[in-house]
């Protein structure tokens, strides 16, 4: 009887590994059926492939990383945040997603764009964004005010959807 005990003493720990954070968007066809992975807060997303999605398609949060699990061969990560003014007098996030992350600030990264062997990188909205080359910077924050520099928005969320070569996914 100690060894079953135990024995579940040790699952249960080693699914608390992540016991700071809480199951977001429960019931989502992941390997923890939702997601614990992720940021509140700050926007961990990068520059490449970006997708913008809006009100009415994606109403919260578990509806962007859905977004993202749809997409599983050009999303690696997600943003649920107000992105622009507009967004924030409207009073809904914006979804963002994205195939890589944020770059470490020592690190920049330039896109050959008219290389033959690109697929699925949104070439000319790196160009109109001025995204390339790509520079690494400290992981920024959310806001929530109408300037989007002010006031920190703690329900914004970000994070990463892993595709696992076993055919889970991991958020």
């Amino acid at each position: 009887m100690h060894i079953s005990a135990l024995v579940v003493v040790n699952v249960f720990l080693a699914i608390g590994a992540f016991a700071g954070q809480d199951v977001i968007c429960q019931g989502l066809k992941t390997q923890d059926n939702g997601c614990i992975r992720y940021t509140r807060g700050f926007d961990v997303t990068g520059v490449v492939t970006e997708v913008d999605l809006t009100f009415p398609q994606v109403k919260d949060e578990c509806d962007c990383i859905q977004e993202c699990l749809k997409r599983s061969g050009t999303c690696a990560n997600y943003v649920w945040k107000f992105s622009t003014p507009q967004s924030v007098q409207s009073g809904h996030r914006t979804c963002t997603l994205y195939s890589n992350f944020n770059l470490p600030a020592g690190v920049v990264v330039e896109f050959a764009l008219n290389s033959s062997s690109n697929m699925n990188i949104n070439a000319d909205q790196i160009i109109a964004m001025g995204n390339n080359p790509q520079v690494g910077a400290l992981v920024p924050q959310a806001f929530k005010d109408a300037n989007i520099n002010t006031t920190p928005d703690p329900d914004a969320v970000s994070g990463p959807v892993w595709s696992l070569a076993n055919g889970q996914v991991q958020c």
